[in-house]
């Protein structure tokens, strides 16, 4: 029987491994990207003629923290439920290549063409996940609690 855990403990261990290194991993890449939108926001009220200074004073932090590792975690683990280990590296992989590429991109070229999604997982599964795992929500509370929604809000007004 102890042979039996520990051949089991060494067999699970890679995985707890490597689902750590994903989290870590998505934890960055969140962290870049978020940044990067934020500043795409800002740019594009700019662009507009608005006055982008109230939004640079409210930019949320983009650091992750318990709650946001706990959802990060759900939606790793139901994507690779949903596909495999294999296709949310490979999703990652090419997150971590896009970030170079945000620092002068709008808005709409953020959204347009750049499917990180694994293999096997819809847009619509997605958005489910991330809601369901309360990533979006986590986001959203950032951006009314630091005053950045309401200074957008402002800023788009008179445009």
């Amino acid at each position: 029987m102890i042979r039996f855990s520990l051949v089991l403990t060494a067999a699970l261990f890679p995985f707890a491994a490597t689902a750590e290194t994903q989290l870590e991993r998505l934890e960055v890449i969140s962290e870049q990207m978020n940044d990067a939108m934020f500043d795409a926001m800002i740019r594009m009220v700019e662009n507009e003629g608005g006055n982008p200074e109230p939004l640079r004073e409210k930019v949320p932090d983009s650091a992750w923290n318990d709650e946001y590792r706990d959802a990060g975690a759900c939606m790793l683990d139901r994507f690779t439920e949903a596909s495999s280990a294999g296709a949310v590296d490979d999703m990652l992989d090419k997150m971590e290549a896009f970030i170079p590429q945000l620092a002068n991109m709008d808005l709409d070229a953020m959204g347009q063409d750049n499917d990180f999604l694994p293999e096997g997982i819809s847009e619509d599964f997605s958005i489910q996940v991330n809601e369901e795992c309360g990533l979006t929500d986590l986001m959203l509370d950032r951006m009314e609690q630091s005053g950045f929604m309401a200074a957008m809000m402002q800023s788009m007004a008179g445009n």
